[in-house]
C-alpha cells in the first residue's frame, strides 16, 4: 500500500538524474545571462568613457587649431593697422566670417577701448575694456562658444585686441 507521502518520493528517486541535469542548465543559463548582463554594462561604460575622452582631444585640437588661426589672423591686422587701412581689415573681417563655426570678429582701439571693427554692426562704436590688459592670447571657453582674444602689438606699444568668437567643434560638425 502506498501513501500519497510516497508517490513524490518515488517521482524524485527515480528523476534524480534528470532533475540534476535540469538544475545544472539552469544555473549555467542564470550565469550565463548575468555574465552577459555585466558584460554589456562594462561595454557601455566603456564607451562612454572613449566618446568623453574623443571628445575633450577633440575640442583641444580644435582650441589649438583656432587660437593658431587668430594669432596668424592678428599678423594680417596688424599690418593692416600699421598701414592705416581699416577697410582693408573689415574686408578680411567679412570674409572670414563666412567659414562654418565662426560667430563674430572684433578689433578693439587699445587707446579707447572702442570697439573699431566689428561683423556685428550695433557692437561697432561700443566700450568694451575687459579685454584691453591682456599681454598674450587667452582662450576663454563659454559653455556653447569658444573666445580667442589676441593683443596686437605695434612697434612700441599696443595697438589693438583681435577677439574671435566661435562655436565649439561639436557644432561646427553639424553645420557642416
Amino acid at each position: 500500500m502506498k501513501t500519497a507521502d510516497s508517490k513524490p518520493k518515488t517521482f524524485l528517486n527515480r528523476s534524480k538524474y534528470y532533475l540534476g541535469l535540469i538544475l545544472i542548465i539552469i544555473i549555467v543559463l542564470v550565469w550565463h545571462f548575468s555574465k552577459l548582463y555585466f558584460l554589456e554594462k562594462n561595454t557601455e561604460k566603456e564607451k562612454l568613457e572613449i566618446a568623453t575622452r574623443y571628445e575633450t582631444k577633440l575640442d583641444s585640437l580644435n582650441s589649438a587649431y583656432l587660437q593658431l588661426t587668430a594669432k596668424t589672423f592678428s599678423w594680417a591686422i596688424r599690418s593692416e593697422l600699421i598701414r592705416g587701412n581699416k577697410d582693408q581689415i573689415n574686408q578680411y573681417f567679412n570674409e572670414f566670417i563666412k567659414t562654418p563655426g565662426i560667430l563674430k570678429l572684433q578689433l578693439i582701439n587699445t587707446v579707447n577701448s572702442v570697439i573699431e571693427i566689428s561683423t556685428d554692426k550695433k557692437d561697432v562704436g561700443t566700450q568694451n575694456t575687459d579685454y584691453i590688459n591682456i599681454k598674450s592670447q587667452e582662450t576663454i571657453a563659454g559653455l556653447p562658444e569658444l573666445k580667442i582674444v589676441t593683443p596686437i602689438s605695434g612697434m612700441n606699444n599696443q595697438i589693438g585686441v583681435f577677439i574671435l568668437e566661435a562655436n565649439k567643434l561639436e557644432n561646427n560638425l553639424k553645420e557642416e
